[in-house]
């Protein structure tokens, strides 16, 4: 009897503390789920663990963040909040002028990196997708953006879980650099893996990118009503465009990372730090 009302105590102390502390419950709960997974995989990229991670492992990364924000919601807010969250990706209607940001916008932003890299004296880099043909390269597009969508679930968690409960609080800027912090080192331990993104242009750089394009996220999110579809979009894309088009040299991301902040910084000028969130405030 002793150990079944401790163990119902010991429920009730965790469901307690995460109704009081749902960000940093889903952050260690998150991280926990996708480290568990990464951190094995940087070892034995290093040498350091004889056997890889079975692959089917690995989905528990992209899925980690989905997981971790239903269950904390579950608990904080029981299914009526579980609904709620996952209502956002329903907010479809929102213009035709956000999809095309949503598919598009990196595209521009990587292109126009290498494009400086070019006229400041760069050489030109090999673009994989050059000399394809444009239905191969649109089907390739469309493979990464499906599979992107379906396994990295970050923006759940991001902008659909951590963003609204803070910029409620702090304001849309104040949420986005809060926002930023655990973003950029969740990707941390890729930084161990040979041949890794992270590692080709610096982490450093990774970090910087990251960082901008929070701002231009919590933006695109705001504008659209919250809709998770947009941002999820926009991330998917991100990391296609990014396989099309880039071969993970340095010089032209650090060009691409000049403009990426150009683009947050205007933003936040433009709207004066409030990134498209409307307050209930006349």
């Amino acid at each position: 009897m002793s150990n079944i009302t401790g163990t119902l105590s010991t429920e009730k102390g965790v469901s307690a503390f995460i109704k009081r502390n749902p960000l940093i419950s889903m952050y260690v709960i998150m991280f926990t789920l996708a480290w568990s997974v990464m951190i094995p995989q940087s070892l034995y990229s290093q040498g350091v663990l004889s056997e890889p991670i079975p692959e089917l492992f690995e989905i528990l990364t992209g899925w980690s963040p989905i997981i971790t924000s239903i269950l904390v919601t579950a608990v904080v807010a029981g299914r009526v909040g579980v609904r709620e969250l996952l209502q956002r990706f329903l907010i479809w209607r929102v213009g035709f002028r956000w999809y095309f940001v949503g598919v598009f916008l990196l595209a521009f932003i990587i292109l126009g990196g290498i494009g400086l890299h070019v006229a400041f004296g760069g050489a030109m880099p090999v673009i994989p997708a050059a000399g394809e043909p444009l239905w191969q390269t649109a089907l390739l597009f469309l493979l990464f953006v499906l599979v992107g969508s379906l396994f990295n679930t970050e923006e759940v968690a991001w902008r659909g879980f951590a963003l609204p409960r803070l910029q409620d609080r702090y304001g849309a800027l104040a949420a986005a650099l809060l926002i930023t912090i655990p973003e950029v080192i969740l990707h941390l331990p890729l930084f161990w893996i040979k041949d890794s993104f992270i590692r080709s242009v610096g982490v450093d750089w990774f970090s910087a990118f990251s960082i901008a394009a929070v701002f231009i996220y919590v933006y695109v999110f705001n504008k659209t009503k919250g809709s998770l579809i947009i941002v999820t979009l926009l991330h998917a894309s991100q990391n296609a465009w990014s396989n099309l088009l880039s071969d993970n040299s340095a010089r032209p991301f650090q060009f691409t990372v000049a403009l990426i902040w150009v683009i947050a910084l205007v933003l936040i000028v433009v709207t004066r730090g409030r990134l498209g969130h409307q307050t209930s405030e006349k």
